[in-house]
């Protein structure tokens, strides 16, 4: 029996799970000061779902955890969390616009590499039955606050429009050949433009005219039609919620997804470090069987920000999630640490107490090593005068206080 995690996935242990979640609170919280509400779907969804035309399509087969039930149903564990929303706003009658957020795993069977894993947490927000823009950049908003207040100083969100590169690659690319290109020019960042003209040429598509869109820098130098009319508008209300120094033009964004309509979101750490994106989805909704609504919204890969911000000391020096230890100085007083380390947690104080029957010198060992900030010390003494002793851990002070005071100051 192998004892590690299966290929692409991984364990957390406290300290990084405690990490995660520090991650997660953060967005949480801004997504709801922002309006949306929480959504949970399930792990798996019928294949039917996952590989719908116009979703993620047939090919997500090769991509995703694919396996039948006892029934012989077709299932997969879910791709991203776009397909279930898709889902449950088509066979359930909610308020427009309706704005959900979820954060929950997603499974894709890939090739496992660095920063890249098969199981990964998604945080995800979405704003469906809205066609305004304004929709569009309150995503892109909420996104940026998540990274300011996780302490993120040099990050954009890179920002294209896939009307206007459809309607530049018709004029040279069938229509049907269309996804080939997109999909092919969504490996830019990884093969280079000459891996993406190698790669276009494999497919019988001639790259030359298609490379020349691809090397436009600015929203000025493109042709006017919808889509450069739309980035123009983006732009705009970026600037007035504040955020447009964190947007940036890139004409070789595409996202690789079918579903995707018109605009397009990139979120990157720095060079070359890519932690989320989203776009516009306006038939999505009807394409799996629902109403025509019009979609956007924007993902985080909670993994990848958890690493670049270890990576780069972005945590405070890690405490201990508790917050006093009760000591007792003999086994003696254990009644009475009960009591008292269940008044503490009454009064929503982190509490531990010692479960190993150590003596008391091991107790603050334990303690020390956890990094616990106090310890509460309980003795025979002690309980006659109803005054205990609250060790400072970090300076090692001790002050004698009765535990009403005590309470006063850990809270």
């Amino acid at each position: 029996m192998k004892l590690q995690p299966p290929k692409g996935t991984r364990d957390l242990l406290p300290e990084g799970a405690s990490k995660l979640q520090k991650i997660i609170d953060v967005c949480r919280g801004v997504f709801e000061k922002y309006g949306f509400g929480p959504l949970v779907t399930p792990a798996f969804e019928s294949f039917d779902l996952l590989s719908a035309k116009g979703g993620l399509g047939e090919a997500v087969k090769d991509e995703i955890y694919y396996f039948k039930d006892k029934s012989d149903r077709e299932l997969g564990l879910r791709f991203d969390l776009t397909m279930p929303l898709a889902r449950v706003v088509s066979s359930t009658s909610l308020p427009k616009p309706f704005k959900r957020y979820q954060i929950e795993k997603v499974w894709r069977y890939d090739n496992p590499a660095n920063l890249r894993w098969r199981e990964f947490f998604q945080s995800d927000i979405d704003i469906v039955g809205s066609t305004s823009l304004l929709s569009d950049v309150e995503c892109l908003t909420a996104v940026c606050e998540i990274l300011e207040k996780l302490g993120f100083k040099d990050y954009y969100i890179r920002v294209n429009n896939r009307k206007l590169l459809q309607k530049e690659f018709e004029k040279f690319v069938e229509r049907d050949k269309l996804i080939e290109v997109f999909r092919t020019i969504d490996k830019l960042d990884k093969i280079g433009l000459e891996g993406v003209e190698s790669e276009l040429r494999a497919k019988n598509i001639e790259p030359e005219k298609i490379l020349v869109v691809l090397k436009i820098k600015s929203i000025e130098s493109l042709p006017d039609n919808e889509g450069k009319k739309e980035l123009e508008e983006l732009f705009g209300l970026a600037r007035k919620f504040g955020i447009a120094k964190r947007v940036k033009f890139d004409i070789s964004l595409v996202r690789g997804l079918e579903y995707y309509t018109s605009v397009v979101f990139e979120v990157n750490l720095g060079a070359k470090v890519s932690c989320g994106g989203g776009g516009r989805y306006d038939d999505l909704i009807e394409t799996v069987g629902g109403q025509d609504l019009p979609a956007t919204g924007i993902s985080l890969g909670l993994d990848r920000i958890l690493e670049v911000m270890k990576e780069n000391k972005m945590f405070e020096t890690e405490k201990s999630n508790t917050k006093v230890f009760v000591a007792n100085v003999d086994n003696s007083t254990i009644k009475d640490v009960i009591l008292i380390a269940q008044e503490l947690r009454k009064n929503n104080i982190n509490t531990q107490m010692d479960l190993m029957e150590r003596n008391f010198g091991k107790q603050l060992e334990y303690a020390s090593n956890a990094q616990i900030p106090y310890v509460l010390i309980i003795g025979r003494e002690e309980l006659k005068k109803k005054k205990f002793k609250l060790k400072d851990m970090k300076t090692g002070k001790q002050r004698e206080l009765a535990l009403k005071k005590i309470i006063s100051l850990l809270k």
